[in-house]
């Protein structure tokens, strides 16, 4: 499909640039003609003033393509002169001479390339004759000029075109990539619960005479894939709203209160999990933000640290207001995750280790929802691992306050 957008934009910007130059060409070739025709014509009437007794005509550089022919009317005498350039066959021209000054037409043709102007004086017939196609100004070597130019700007054109589309849908190859990919994860992840769901189905339609209470082992099971299948489906709705440009209610947000409340539910999680945990909040720390999205945040950091924390964890959540930058920090001791793991973490679906990370109710795509949130509040996060301890860091725009002017009375 991409290889397909890609010729069709090439194309269309060829035809189109095409056009263009053709348009220009035949605009130049046709002002170059008219000049072309002026000047030969300019020196023709020159010709037909050349004084010959004194000079010589085939010297004389703007007859170069020109032959003049004196024919006396009553002696029949005929002087011929030629251009250094003309190419004309002198044979040919004395061949139409006599007919030339019998005709009454003041100019003519005598074939495709050689046309004629005539003159009478008296006994006098004065005849210019002037080649079209001689080296000297004529019309093919421009028309030639004029359509390898042409050649030349589309073949250029062509090769920078193709590099232009190539550039221009790199992202689009890339989103189109990631977005093959994105489906295909996603109907890997949904395909588990399904397929759970239907075997414990399929286990109880097998045993109608049995009780309910004997079978809750599979209708546990059963609602408990439907709760991760329920989960999945609303991160992928989430993701999938953003992509399309969701825009969220932003408005002002006391960020240490949200993390208070986020922090105190945590903290019989952690116990429970024999998990340490403290937290360090600076007060009053406002951010331009949505409250749900903000805590969203939060708790994936949260939740993450409480799944792939190593030991007894050491999890630590930090808030500070640095300048014009709220940053919030949320670490913990782990496994060791290599320089390439760690480029990867924010991708959709990406887990270090999937066994590990089906045990644990994670689908990957946490940490992608927690980009998303950074970005969308016009910030960023990143992750770090040192010493044991892997730190996951949210940089956000301070909130400021809107100036308020006096009202005119």
């Amino acid at each position: 499909m991409i290889d397909k957008l890609r010729k069709k934009i090439i194309a269309i910007n060829v035809v189109s640039v095409c056009i263009v130059f053709f348009v220009a060409v035949v605009l130049l070739f046709v002002t170059g003609f008219t000049r072309l025709e002026q000047e030969r014509n300019n020196r023709i009437l020159n010709a037909f003033d050349f004084d010959y007794e004194t000079e010589d005509f085939a010297e004389n550089k703007i007859f170069n393509d020109i032959a003049l022919v004196i024919y006396d009317t009553d002696t029949l005498e005929r002087n011929c002169f030629i251009g250094e350039n003309a190419e004309l066959d002198e044979q040919e021209l004395t061949d139409s001479i006599k007919e030339i000054a019998e005709s009454s037409r003041d100019n003519g043709w005598v074939s495709l390339s050689v046309r004629y102007a005539k003159r009478v004086d008296g006994n006098l017939v004065k005849i210019v004759f002037s080649n079209r196609y001689s080296r000297h100004g004529n019309i093919s070597q421009y028309l030639i000029l004029a359509v390898g130019t042409l050649l030349i700007g589309v073949g250029c054109y062509l090769a920078i075109s193709m590099i232009l589309a190539q550039i221009a849908l790199k992202p689009v190859e890339e989103s189109w990539s990631k977005q093959k990919q994105f489906v295909a994860d996603a109907s890997h992840e949904l395909k588990t619960p399904l397929s759970v769901i239907m075997a414990n189905t399929d286990i109880i339609a097998s045993h109608q005479d049995e009780t309910v209470a004997s079978q809750m082992k599979w209708i546990e099971n059963t609602r408990q894939e439907a709760d991760r299948m329920a989960v999945l489906v609303a991160d992928l709705l989430f993701l999938a709203k953003n992509d399309d440009g969701l825009k969220v209610q932003l408005e002002k947000v006391n960020m240490s209160d949200g993390l208070e409340t986020t922090v105190l539910s945590y903290d019989a999680v952690f116990y429970e999990n024999g998990k340490h945990f403290c937290y360090e909040i600076s007060p009053n720390v406002n951010v331009l933000g949505n409250v749900g999205q903000l805590k969203q945040l939060t708790t994936i950091l949260l939740d993450n640290a409480n799944k792939y924390s190593t030991g007894e964890g050491n999890i630590v959540l930090k808030l500070v207001q640095t300048g014009r930058r709220v940053v919030l920090t949320v670490s913990n001791d782990s496994d060791e995750l290599t320089t390439e793991q760690l480029s990867h973490l924010f991708d959709r679906f990406y887990t270090v280790d999937k066994s590990r990370n089906t045990d644990k109710g994670g689908n990957g795509l946490g940490l992608s929802i927690a980009q998303m949130i950074s970005h969308t509040h016009g910030g960023d996060i990143r992750v770090d691992y040192n010493n044991g301890r892997t730190t996951f860091t949210v940089d956000l725009p301070v909130y400021k306050e809107r100036k308020e002017y006096p009202s005119k009375p």
